[in-house]
């Protein structure tokens, strides 16, 4: 649970969620009325939710074709022993952070220090944002994983939020 959150999600509050996780749409008067509770009790969590970093943020997908962006990779980073810690590490996410084609980082363990989700028009262009990528000091070298086709993508499997 987030550092900011003060307090516990009760039931209402994993209600909510998970309705906005179906639907981010979906107008307050709706959720108190499953819930029946008034519109302004379910502002009232949503800032609670948001001040205390439960919800991070409102968002939509789209369909990324649209843009043709329809090459998907995963990108596995091995940084230098320098870059491990510290400045150097900072200064490896920042410089991958202004990379617009990158969607995702995460810190991994083996065999990778770093795991990107890209997403570029074709494969030339994720061939150039990888040789990109393979050139920040600190990075020792780059794995790189090409999907042919999605499955699945989501933000969340809200079905994991408890039932209410």
């Amino acid at each position: 649970m987030s550092s900011k959150f003060k307090g516990n999600l009760d039931d209402t509050d994993l209600f909510i969620i998970r309705r906005l996780c179906e639907d981010s749409n979906t107008s307050l008067a709706a959720i108190g009325e499953e819930l029946n509770v008034s519109p302004s009790t379910i502002h009232k969590r949503i800032c609670r939710l948001k001040d205390g970093g439960i919800i991070e943020r409102f968002t939509i997908l789209f369909d990324p074709s649209i843009l043709e962006l329809n090459t998907i990779a995963f990108v596995g980073i091995e940084l230098e022993r320098s870059a491990m810690v510290g400045k150097k590490k900072e200064e490896v996410i920042n410089r991958l952070l202004a990379l617009r084609e990158v969607l995702e980082i995460h810190e991994t363990l083996e065999p990778f220090d770093l795991m990107l989700k890209l997403r570029t028009r074709d494969v030339d262009l994720l061939r150039e944002v990888i040789g990109n990528i393979s050139a920040i000091d600190g990075v020792m070298a780059t794995n790189t994983i090409l999907t042919t086709r999605k499955i699945l993508e989501t933000p969340l499997k809200y079905d994991n939020l408890k039932e209410v």
